[in-house]
């Protein structure tokens, strides 16, 4: 969030207020992003046909990754505050005769820091505080029911079939053309197709259709 906030204002220079604003709102978002992301990448780790050992005992034993929220952020900043507009002193350069006050003028900040008040003998204590919380909450209740397809195309049929087990899912095979083929046959043979994507949720105990050649 420190880096967002620097993009808007450097150290003496004023920046407007709603700029100042939003630039905290973008940091948050971020902060955000990532722990969704985190969530993200353990939850595929954990269901991962292909991933370690330690994941897929995870998975036997019903271990879900848990997933986080921002729900309340709060943000103080020492700041220097005047109101003014970009080509007069209370703006009127850009606006219309007649028009409002307060849309003459915009508010302005500058961060109070030591080079500030030294500079400008500024009386006040230089100071940020930032208040978070990161709350649990449960994962996505579609996992509850369900599992991601992995993706089979050219693995063998007795791998594909494996990787559907160890997910609850079972495989049904075909040939190309939409020929039936024995499925003892098919084992042997390599996966070109699958009727469901990759990541696509299925319902335990789903079938997936795989097309051998």
């Amino acid at each position: 969030m420190n880096d967002t906030l620097r993009e808007v204002f450097s150290d003496g220079f004023a920046a407007p207020l709603g700029e100042v604003i939003a630039a905290v709102g973008r940091g948050v978002a971020d902060a955000q992003a990532a722990l969704d992301r985190a969530s993200l990448e353990a939850t595929l780790e954990v269901y991962h046909d292909e991933g370690t050992a330690a994941a897929t005992l995870l998975r036997d034993i019903g271990y879900r990754p848990t997933f986080y929220v921002l729900p309340e952020t709060t943000c103080e900043v020492q700041v220097s505050m005047r109101v003014g507009g970009s080509n007069g002193v209370d703006g009127a350069a850009n606006a219309a005769p007649g028009s409002p006050a307060s849309m003459r003028s915009r508010p302005y900040v500058t961060p109070v820091d030591a080079g500030f008040a030294n500079r400008f003998g500024y009386q006040a204590s230089a100071s940020a505080k930032l208040t978070f919380k990161i709350v649990p909450v449960p994962p996505p209740s579609a996992l509850d029911d369900n599992r991601p397809v992995p993706d089979l195309i050219g693995r063998t049929g007795g791998d594909a079939d494996a990787a559907l087990a160890s997910l609850g899912l079972f495989a049904a095979f075909r040939a190309a053309g939409d020929k039936p083929v024995a499925r003892e046959e098919a084992l042997k043979m390599n996966v070109r197709a699958q009727d469901s994507p990759p990541l696509a949720l299925i319902a335990i105990g789903g079938t997936v259709t795989l097309t051998v050649a």
